[in-house]
């Protein structure tokens, strides 16, 4: 009995959080905030100003054979020679 009321009473504030919450995200006073501030940012100056930069990137990736190197290293185990007799 006293799990059953306290899981309601968590339920409950949960319930009223999330309408707190939606409260304050519609409400008319939050739109007009986000909305000056979205509205300060530039973007077409920045953009029209930033430098092209040159790809160096060619060559970068070596191939190895680190699966071949991993396979010729490893120990050898006593344990799989006893397993094919």
């Amino acid at each position: 009995m006293v799990k059953k009321v306290k899981n309601i009473i968590y339920l409950f504030f949960i319930m009223i959080f999330l309408f707190f919450i939606n409260i304050f995200y519609f409400s008319s006073e939050n739109i007009k905030n986000t909305n000056k501030i979205r509205s300060s940012y530039i973007y077409m100056d920045r953009s029209i100003n930033l430098p092209l930069l040159i790809n160096n990137t060619k060559n970068i990736i070596e191939s190895t054979d680190d699966v071949k190197e991993f396979k010729e290293n490893k120990k050898k185990y006593k344990f799989f020679d006893l397993i094919e007799n």
